[in-house]
C-alpha cells in the first residue's frame, strides 16, 4: 500500500508536464539564474542556465518526494541522499542510466517513458551542480539519447 501511494505521489506531477518547456522558459529569469549559479565560478551560458533552472523544476516535480527538496533524501521512502553524493558527482552515464531505467528492487522508478531526453538531461545537470555537488558540467540531450 505504501509503495502504491509513493508511486502515485511520484508520478502525479508528470501528468502536468506537457508543455513543460514552454512553462520553464516563461518563468526563466536570466539575472536571477546568474546569481544563483554564479557562485560555482563556472561561466555558464544562457542555455546552460536555462537547463539548470528547468532541471530544478523537474527535480522538484519528479524527484523531491523521495530525495527531498534539499537533496538530503528520505530513506523511509527509498530515496537516498543526493547532496554531496558520489553517485550524483560520478560518471554522467551512470546517473543518466539510473534516471532512465530506475533501480530494480528499489522505489526508484524508470523515467525513460515519462520524460524526454532534454528533461532527463536537465535533471541530471541540476543534480550534478546543486547543493554540494559541483561537477561544473552539463548533461546534454544527446548524451541521454545515446544511453536511452
Amino acid at each position: 500500500m505504501l509503495k502504491s501511494i509513493m508511486l502515485t505521489l511520484l508520478f502525479f506531477p508528470l501528468w502536468s508536464l506537457s508543455g513543460c518547456s514552454q512553462q520553464d522558459s516563461a518563468q526563466f529569469d536570466l539575472e536571477q539564474a546568474k546569481q544563483k549559479w554564479g557562485s560555482s565560478g563556472v561561466a555558464w551560458t544562457e542555455t546552460d542556465l536555462q537547463l539548470l533552472e528547468s532541471g530544478e523544476l523537474l527535480y522538484r516535480s519528479n524527484c523531491s518526494v523521495c530525495h527531498g527538496r534539499d537533496g538530503k533524501g528520505d530513506m523511509q521512502l527509498g530515496g537516498p541522499e543526493l547532496d554531496g553524493s558520489p553517485f550524483a558527482n560520478g560518471q554522467k552515464s551512470e546517473l543518466i542510466e539510473r534516471i532512465l531505467q530506475g533501480k530494480k528492487g528499489s522505489a526508484m522508478p524508470a523515467f525513460a517513458d515519462a520524460l524526454s531526453d532534454k528533461q532527463i538531461a536537465a535533471i541530471a545537470s541540476y543534480l550534478r551542480n546543486a547543493w554540494k555537488n559541483q561537477a561544473a558540467d552539463i548533461v546534454t540531450a544527446e548524451e541521454v539519447k545515446q544511453l536511452r
